[in-house]
């Protein structure tokens, strides 16, 4: 038998809801995204007569939820990708330990093999011995 041993254990990892949920992410990144363009649509169409500290005030706060949606569309996509990036890992890792079997059955199969050759040697080896003997 090998002097090693591979990993029988499959990856632990759910392929179906990682990608769900990197899906998710996404159609929400998306939707933030789409929920920010219909704002700055909307706010135009108050913001061509409006004029004065109030509309300073809301200028500035739709700066700064237009910078925040940014920001969390390009959160959920950035966690989209680590999820994408850890399911193939896994799925690396699952291909490796496949491989690292496959690899040890054959070396199994190669020793006894070996080991098979070397015993009818020396069965032929004694058949010999003993017809010379007897002779």
């Amino acid at each position: 038998m090998p002097n090693w041993q591979p990993n029988w254990n499959n990856v632990r990892w759910d392929w179906g809801a990682a990608g769900a949920a990197a899906s998710a992410l996404r159609r929400a990144a998306g939707k933030i995204e789409q929920t920010a363009h219909e704002r700055v649509r909307v706010a135009a169409e108050a913001q061509r007569e409006w004029r004065g500290r109030y509309r300073e005030e809301f200028d500035e706060r739709l700066r700064e939820i237009l910078q925040k949606a940014g920001s969390l569309a390009a959160e959920y996509r950035h966690m989209a990708s680590r999820i994408d990036n850890a399911s193939h890992a896994a799925r690396e890792e699952q291909q490796y330990r496949e491989r690292e079997r496959e690899r040890w059955r054959r070396e199994k199969s190669e020793e006894e093999r070996r080991e098979r050759e070397r015993r009818e040697r020396k069965r032929r080896e004694r058949r010999r011995r003993s017809r010379g003997e007897l002779g």
